[in-house]
């Protein structure tokens, strides 16, 4: 994602798209628009331009130029495995490791974090998470093995962001979800977006909403079923919900 004075350049049709639903992309999108934010949504950024030693204008691959004085630019990364994969090791778009963290090539090696592409058992996929949570998810896995102790319990993977007055914490991932429930209302700034697989949650995205990703996270991580009536109705704490 690109950023320019004033504005946000996004090469994808709408913002987040990569980590939340349409609900939470409308809503963000309008939110910083009603604070200034100005978005290209669908465009690329080509080039920079300037004079003097100092950013002018940035070029969009439609061939505008968007006046500035700074430029932050984001174009994601990628996992650097090449010395593990110099080295034999397994690898796939980072290192495969199992749910220990250790190289599923050679015992003695071990990964953590966005590099290592990992074993989330309640989803039944290896995947790499890029996230805080994860790395130290992983680092207990890893120092447990290392020190002959019993794998400590396995964690729902989380992220979140702080947006002006806003926070946001997604729990799980929407694998095979089958139906989408909305808790709340995004014009009181606080709401909860449900991805469901049946009465099971796969995945918790809040908004200023503490107990309802809190709760999400267990029934994501213990894949209890849930009433939907009950889950999608404000008056019945997420407490009772799970019980």
């Amino acid at each position: 994602m690109d950023h320019f004075s004033g504005g946000r350049s996004e090469r994808e049709t709408r913002l987040l798209a990569r980590v939340a639903c349409d609900v939470l992309s409308d809503f963000f999108q309008r939110y910083h628009q009603n604070r200034g934010v100005r978005f290209e949504l669908g465009c690329s950024v080509i080039g920079f331009e300037g004079a003097g030693g100092h950013i002018t204008s940035v070029r969009l691959a439609d061939g505008r130029i968007v006046e500035c004085d700074t430029a932050v630019v984001g174009i994601g990364a990628r996992p650097n495995d090449d010395i593990a994969r110099e080295c034999g090791l397994a690898t796939a778009g980072g290192v495969v490791v199992d749910q220990d963290s250790r190289s599923v090539t050679d015992p003695a090696v071990f990964a953590i974090g966005d590099v290592a592409r990992r074993p989330v058992p309640i989803y039944g996929r290896v995947f790499r998470l890029e996230s805080v949570p994860n790395a130290l998810e992983q680092a207990k896995q890893a120092a447990s093995a290392i020190t002959g102790r019993t794998r400590p319990p396995d964690e729902c993977p989380w992220q979140w962001s702080d947006q002006y007055e806003l926070k946001l914490q997604i729990a799980g991932y929407p694998f095979d979800a089958d139906g989408v429930l909305l808790r709340g209302d995004p014009a009181t700034e606080k709401f909860t977006v449900f991805h469901m697989k049946g009465d099971l949650v796969q995945s918790v995205e809040a908004v200023n909403s503490p107990a309802e990703f809190m709760i999400g996270k267990q029934l994501i991580l213990g894949r209890k079923p849930v009433s939907v009536a009950k889950l999608i109705d404000q008056n019945i704490p997420m407490k009772s919900v799970a019980a």
